[in-house]
């Protein structure tokens, strides 16, 4: 008897919560309501900003992932921002989701659903809090520095990580979900801790640093992040490097390292490290999610060189993804949908955003492990 196929995983799914209905569940700010990306988020989902409402979005989820052909879709919750004294300051968040609402998805669509945890490090019931998330079947916990408001040198932030070590069930490790990089999508209410998700700085990074005045990021102390890092996999964590911490929008030319910070060099440092196979006693990961873009097509061919073992399949909806191997039929379709008036057929793919996805990726990246790693890590 042959054994059974791995298990295809979305191992990277955001979720939305307006806050409208129940603020405990999370929430939007209103000055995030008002910007090009939740609109173009909402675009892509065929949902209208001015008259969204909670029971709309919800459905769509729902619709989305009982929809797709995946296995399972790991949905993440957002922990919002904790202040280093421990205080909640959920007005400090743009974005932030309740791990309760995630739960409730898992309810509503069924086991398809696999439950992306988030607890905010500075928050003082954090092991508590990540023990009672692995008793309800938490496969990862997630992290967004910049969002979340926390330097990853910051010494309570490597006792996390330590900690994160053996919290998973029978002593194992829980997979750390770690955004390494610029982010975009969820942007902080403090400009200055943009730079809270980067493991390097550059000369170029300073140069750029120099021009922002009086909004200047942060410049990380990069020595103690990757000390904190090294502490964690010394302890045995497994820690997941989104998007491979690529630049989303680079290259650029020789202006690219001047215009957007990268840490593709440095994740490809760690997994080439402490990649699955390499036999040390932690693990490093990276998710290509947010990759089947015209942006980060060019970097297909420095992903494949990454050890395989180490790669993981995810989409970081909803985020867009593009039909970047569209053939003559599909082309000739968009147009006679154009021609029909149907104009948003430009741009939107048609079909379930998590298959589209999954589709390019599996074209761009042919039988490569990737598509299975997810499943023999969480699944």
């Amino acid at each position: 008897m042959s054994p059974d196929p791995v298990k295809k995983i979305d191992m990277h799914c955001h979720v939305g919560v307006l806050g409208d209905d129940d603020p405990k569940m999370g929430g939007l700010s209103k000055w995030y309501r008002k910007q090009i990306t939740y609109r173009v988020f909402l675009f892509y989902s065929d949902l209208t900003p001015e008259t969204v409402t909670e029971a709309e979005l919800r459905a769509k989820l729902i619709e989305v992932f009982k929809g797709c052909t995946l296995d399972h879709v790991v949905c993440l919750a957002l922990d919002p921002v904790y202040r280093e004294g421990g205080k909640r300051d959920e007005d400090a968040s743009n974005v932030w989701v309740d791990n309760e609402y995630v739960l409730g998805l898992r309810e509503d669509v069924g086991e398809k659903v696999l439950f992306g945890a988030s607890v905010h490090p500075f928050d003082p019931d954090f092991e508590a809090r990540v023990e009672e998330c692995v008793k309800k079947e938490a496969v990862l916990l997630k992290w967004l520095p910049s969002a979340q408001q926390f330097p990853l040198w910051h010494p309570r932030v490597r006792k996390c990580m330590e900690f994160l070590a053996t919290a998973g069930p029978n002593g194992k490790p829980l997979p750390l979900l770690l955004h390494v990089g610029s982010e975009y999508a969820i942007p902080s209410t403090d400009p200055k801790t943009h730079s809270y998700d980067f493991l390097s700085w550059s000369f170029w990074d300073g140069v750029g640093n120099f021009f922002r005045g009086s909004k200047k990021w942060h410049k990380p102390k990069v020595k103690e992040i990757h000390a904190n890092l090294d502490a964690a996999l010394e302890a045995g964590a497994t820690i997941i490097f989104a998007h491979c911490g690529l630049p989303y929008f680079a290259p650029w030319g020789p202006l690219g390292k001047l215009i957007e910070h990268s840490d593709f060099d440095v994740v490809k440092s760690y997994l080439e490290r402490c990649h699955p196979d390499a036999g040390k006693k932690g693990t490093c990961y990276a998710d290509v999610s947010a990759c089947a873009t015209p942006f980060r097509q060019s970097y297909f061919a420095d992903i494949r060189n990454l050890p395989p073992s180490a790669l993981l399949f995810g989409s970081d909806f909803p985020t867009p993804v593009f039909e970047l191997s569209a053939d003559l039929k599909e082309n000739l379709r968009d147009l006679g949908d154009v021609l029909d008036g149907k104009l948003k057929s430009i741009i939107v793919p048609q079909g379930n955003p998590l298959n589209v996805n999954l589709r390019e990726l599996e074209r761009a990246f042919p039988g490569h492990p990737m598509f299975g790693n997810g499943g023999r890590l969480v699944g």
